[in-house]
């Protein structure tokens, strides 16, 4: 395998859409609300926000690695979100997410696009392995996730729901 081959199959790059039935502005402020992203990656990585535009990342890989990297929104318009790792982190990434105005004015389409670029050696193959199990899935979810929040106010779980009976616990 060459170098170009091996670096571009170390890159991760995937893409998804959604229609969601809501303007886009209403959209964008929702989507940069720091609690936002903390709660749509939940099924990817820990996200806290740190900062205007930023958070801090963990993800949990394989063998119970512990992948941690910090974003900040690089380039913010009304209809785009672009956002960018910073130094020092272990998967460097980059997204963008693009609003568009859905056909027959039924909401506003998400174009949401992520790239991953895990780094060589030992590290980056458990991260490939990581990353590769569903990319796109990944990135799937977290607009799903998106769309429940942004139509319902909530994102539906299969978690146990605490019964408030015996101590919250369904026996």
């Amino acid at each position: 395998m060459s170098t170009a081959e091996a670096e571009a199959e170390a890159d991760v790059a995937t893409a998804a859409s959604i229609t969601i039935g809501k303007p886009a502005p209403e959209l964008r402020a929702l989507w940069l609300q720091p609690e936002t992203q903390s709660r749509i990656w939940s099924h990817f990585a820990e996200v806290t926000p740190s900062g205007e535009q930023a958070a801090e990342w963990t993800a949990h890989g394989p063998a119970g690695g512990e992948y941690r990297w910090r974003t900040a929104v690089t380039d913010s318009e009304p209809d785009l979100v672009r956002w960018a790792t910073q130094d020092g982190a272990d998967v460097p990434n980059v997204g963008e997410l693009k609003f568009r105005p859905a056909p027959g004015d039924r909401g506003t389409e998400l174009h949401l696009d992520v790239r991953f670029d895990p780094p060589g050696g030992a590290i980056g193959q458990a991260l490939s392995k990581l990353f590769h199990i569903a990319p796109r899935e990944i990135v799937r979810t977290a607009l799903y996730r998106f769309r429940a929040l942004a139509l319902t106010g909530e994102i539906p779980t299969t978690d146990p729901q605490p019964a408030a009976r015996k101590g919250g616990e369904d026996r």
